[in-house]
């Protein structure tokens, strides 16, 4: 008891004071611990999205090995992969593996590692990724001239000087024909290996690839005079196969005898397969068809006048398949179409130009016209449309996934 406090009422307040002097403590111990876990918390958290965030990163660097694997791939099918290879700055790496899986497939091991590749970095972390691929020769860009036995393209004048006679490619999928967007992508080509199998003479410009005979020794095959006037942009090469040449058989179809057009005369038919005994189209007459048609020739074709109309200018919605031995293509319009003549003796010598493909046993070219070739008509069918030795491969994923470590 406090002497002069009877009461007792001072013991009172300094027992209160203590009570809350222990509440007090308690209150604080109990947020420094909470404190203390929301720290620890925050700290656990922080390194697991930091982890998250390098493993991600990881992922990333090994699909970056796999893409780096698929184009080399492309050009080099006995690509083996790449030891680790450092981005640098922190910033990780990746190595890769390529493993052979039967002739065309492989298998691609991408391995990516964050900070770098070593287990000891503070916030490692390595991810591997495995990726099955199939490699195969794309469709090429076809052949915009094709004589089995002989291709001769004439650029002289009539009194023997210099005109200009040009090979090239578009695609009509994309637009009509345009100087400005002219494409490098035709191919002359010939199945012969023999002496001036191609010819070309005076000023002709081949806007792509000459493609010559198995066999066949270029300084002689192709002939080249005067050897300055003419000029090829893309590759001479011999090639390893003969072209395939589809060959040629009359459907099944109403014999519609001899089509003869003269004169003033216009014929006008609706898309569809037609066969004819021959086709002879002469003076002013003109054949306009208003759909996509197929027309097989059993004999001859003969073509002036005012020429063909095909439906929508498109040479994929006209083709002449011809059994005969002889095609002329003579006058000034313009010709949309693919001509595939196996047999014969094709002769464009015509002002018009000419926006298609043209197959023959000999082709010759002595005509005004250039010859456009359209890229769309033997974009999906390899087998008229094998692929350049210098083609890339196409590269296709048959399956990813990720593997532990």
């Amino acid at each position: 008891m406090i002497v002069g406090d009877p009461e007792g009422k001072g013991e009172a307040q300094i027992n209160q004071h203590g009570s809350v002097f222990v509440f007090a403590l308690i209150v604080a111990g109990t947020g420094l611990m909470l404190a203390s876990t929301l720290l620890t918390r925050s700290a656990v958290e922080e390194r697991v999205s930091v982890q998250s965030v390098n493993l991600a990163r990881a992922i990333h660097l090994g699909e970056a090995g796999v893409d780096v694997a698929i184009f080399q791939l492309r050009t080099d099918p006995r690509y083996a992969g790449a030891n680790y290879t450092d981005l640098g700055n922190r910033a990780g790496g990746y190595s890769v593996e390529v493993t052979p899986d039967g002739p065309s497939r492989r298998i691609i091991v991408g391995r990516g590692f964050y900070p770098a590749n070593d287990p000891t970095a503070l916030g490692y972390s390595a991810r591997t990724i495995e990726v099955v691929v199939q490699m195969a020769k794309v469709a090429g860009p076809g052949y915009g001239i094709l004589g089995e036995r002989s291709v001769r393209v004439d650029g002289r004048d009539d009194d023997g000087g210099r005109k200009r006679v040009k090979l090239d490619s578009y695609d009509s999928r994309h637009g009509p024909y345009s100087p400005e967007g002219a494409r490098a992508n035709v191919r002359l080509a010939t199945n012969e290996h023999g002496e001036q199998a191609v010819a070309l003479i005076g000023g002709v410009i081949v806007m792509g690839d000459v493609v010559l005979g198995p066999g066949s020794d270029p300084e002689t095959t192709l002939w080249q005079v005067p050897k300055g006037w003419s000029s090829i942009r893309g590759t001479v090469s011999v090639a390893e196969t003969d072209a395939p040449v589809e060959p040629l058989e009359m459907p099944a179809l109403p014999d519609g005898g001899r089509l003869s057009i003269s004169g003033h005369d216009v014929v006008t038919l609706p898309g569809g397969l037609y066969r004819f005994r021959d086709v002879h189209i002469s003076g002013q007459g003109q054949l306009i068809f208003t759909g996509p048609a197929e027309v097989y020739v059993e004999d001859n074709v003969h073509l002036a006048g005012r020429g063909i109309s095909t439906a929508a200018q498109l040479p994929t919605n006209l083709t002449f398949y011809v059994q005969g031995p002889h095609v002329a293509i003579r006058g000034n319009a313009h010709l949309f179409a693919k001509l595939h003549a196996p047999y014969a003796t094709v002769e464009i010598s015509g002002d018009g130009d000419l926006y298609g493909a043209v197959t023959g046993r000999e082709v010759i070219v002595r005509g005004r016209g250039d010859i456009h070739y359209d890229e769309a008509l033997n974009l999906y069918d390899v087998s008229l449309n094998p692929p350049r030795r210098t083609d890339p491969l196409q590269v296709q994923i048959l399956s990813w996934r990720e593997l532990d470590l």
